[in-house]
């Protein structure tokens, strides 16, 4: 197949700026944000490999205790890659995780643009498509924010690409480029293993049912599923080691695989009103439903309606999943703009060749058309700036905890030996999975190994059996400490203090607190304890 001249390239680039630009805004912003917790998660192995030493098959979290950190997770090629370039700026700067995030989601823009030629659309409806994934809340807020999703959109898109285009030259370098992005694609996150259903479809298209006879297809196979297999192994090898895990097979804790949901109509609701609202915005839903109802115009545009359908696949397989994490429902934000592309571009249409909903505005100008679709463009930017909002600065006074935790953590980092072992009290934000870090922000924030434990788990037998371990101190929010007399008197007695204000040590409740309302620091939210035996008040 040979892909038509591509049209338009400074339009292009105009989208990509402009889809650069909304990914840069709040570019040097800490970790606090909408899914902080996976966020310091990502974060921490990146600064472990720059601190610790660059072993790519071995990455390290910080909620280790005294092991060696080393986690089953998937793939961490995005905080390798964000971690060798913090040796290059000369620190652990969390602004150029971001910016890594922004450049693999602008050029997976980009590349939506070559995948739609390819797939048979037109230069007016790819550019369209890149216009409408840059511009969804979803992939605005995901597209730099500290985690590898904008990597994978980038390598997913990519490998759709890639194949599609050694399946139309047959050419060696082509194919080794096809395998090299599905094996990463598939290692970086292994649920785009869906990326099977456009890629038969694909194949489908250009050998018909005698694809499964091409050896070269099968060898694809192998070699881009295969490093996935080993990643995987090795990852589990990992946990039995150090029993740290991000739990990749559920075989602890959360179940994102619980399909009893499926069952309700809350998942259905949940899932409705996310597409409507902060997936595709409401104009980006309507006119994702105009473009599946318009035919396929090309035999390779079906393959969109596949691609659909695995991910439909999807949702129904992690279901749980998707309920709990937006960013799981990234993967149809490209698709879904395609076809979003497909429906201004019929709404622009002229002439007689008009079909589907271009009809509605058969009468129309062709100024007319162009500004009915200005404004259905402008105003799906416009609500896509107001959805995300809640992600940048996170409702019902978490956002304020964040900060504090932040805030308190730097003191923390600057007051604390370096080799000081930390325990941290948080909330359960992943659902009592047993084998991860519940909320790894805090020992993140403060810069140090450690332990993190939740508010059931707070009673002093619980905390000297760290200390036999080798914690030294015990941080914690006291709205969390201070609710249970027994904890918080067993506190009192090893003597409490808040960052700013340690080696200074309390033993008097009441003294503490009249000490604590003439604070100002968010510090005085946190409560500080030494575990080394030492309760003399200084």
């Amino acid at each position: 197949m040979r892909v038509k001249e591509v049209s338009g390239v400074s339009w292009l680039w105009i989208v990509l700026l402009l889809g650069l630009s909304l990914r840069l805004l709040s570019l040097m912003e800490p970790l606090i944000d909408k899914q902080a917790w996976r966020q310091t998660d990502t974060a921490a192995i990146a600064r472990n490999y720059y601190e610790e030493g660059y072993t790519l098959f071995h990455p390290r979290v910080d909620w280790r205790g005294t092991s060696s950190g080393f986690v089953e997770a998937n793939f961490p090629l995005y905080p390798f890659v964000v971690g060798v370039l913090y040796s290059v700026v000369g620190g652990a700067y969390e602004w150029v995780g971001r910016l890594v995030a922004a450049l693999c989601s602008t050029a997976a823009g980009a590349l939506l643009y070559l995948l739609a030629l390819r797939l048979g659309l037109s230069a007016r409806s790819a550019l369209f498509g890149s216009l409408f994934y840059l511009l969804f809340p979803l992939s605005v807020y995901y597209g730099r924010t500290f985690l590898p999703e904008a990597l994978m959109i980038f390598l997913s898109v990519a490998a759709l690409w890639a194949f599609a285009r050694w399946i139309d030259s047959g050419t060696r370098w082509h194919f080794v480029l096809a395998v090299w992005l599905a094996a990463l694609c598939f290692l970086v996150k292994i649920p785009t293993l869906y990326l099977g259903f456009p890629l038969v479809a694909l194949a489908w298209e250009r050998w018909g049912g005698r694809f499964v006879l091409k050896p070269s297809l099968w060898l694809y196979l192998i070699a881009a599923v295969l490093p996935t297999v080993f990643w995987y192994w090795h990852a589990s090898l990992l946990f039995e080691d150090t029993g740290l895990t991000f739990g990749i097979w559920n075989r602890y804790g959360y179940d994102k695989w619980d399909r009893s949901i499926l069952f309700g109509l809350d998942f259905y609701q949940t899932m409705l009103v996310r597409f409507w609202h902060s997936i595709y915005t409401p104009i980006g839903a309507l006119l994702v439903l105009f473009g599946l109802s318009l035919p396929p115009t090309q035999r390779r545009e079906w393959v969109l309606w596949v691609w659909l359908g695995g991910l439909l696949c999807y949702v129904f397989l992690v279901p749980e999943g998707n309920r709990k994490l937006h960013y799981y429902q990234l993967p149809f934000v490209p698709v879904g703009a395609l076809f979003a592309g497909r429906a201004v571009t019929a709404l622009l249409e002229v002439g007689g060749s008009q079909r589907g909903w271009s009809r509605i505005a058969r009468n129309w100008t062709p100024l007319q058309r162009v500004v009915l679709v200005g404004i259905l463009v402008v105003g799906s930017a416009v609500y896509s700036g107001w959805a995300i909002g809640p992600y940048y600065e996170q409702p019902n006074n978490l956002h304020k905890y964040y900060e504090s935790c932040h805030f308190t953590g730097g003191i923390v980092d600057d007051k604390l030996p370096r080799e000081a072992k930390l325990v941290v009290g948080d909330l359960d934000e992943n659902a009592g999975a047993p084998h991860r870090a519940q909320s790894p922000t805090l020992l993140y924030y403060c810069h140090r190994k450690g332990w993190q434990i939740t508010p059931d788990e707070f009673n002093p037998a619980r905390l000297d059996s760290l200390a036999a371990a080798g914690a030294d101190f015990f941080l914690v929010a006291g709205g969390f400490a201070m609710g249970d007399k027994v904890f918080w008197n067993d506190l009192l007695r090893r003597g409490v203090s808040i960052p700013s204000a340690y080696p200074r040590k309390w033993h008097d409740g009441g003294e503490f607190t009249r000490y604590l309302s003439r604070q100002r620091g968010d510090d005085r939210h946190f409560i500080l304890v030494s575990l080394s035996g030492d309760s003399q008040q200084q």
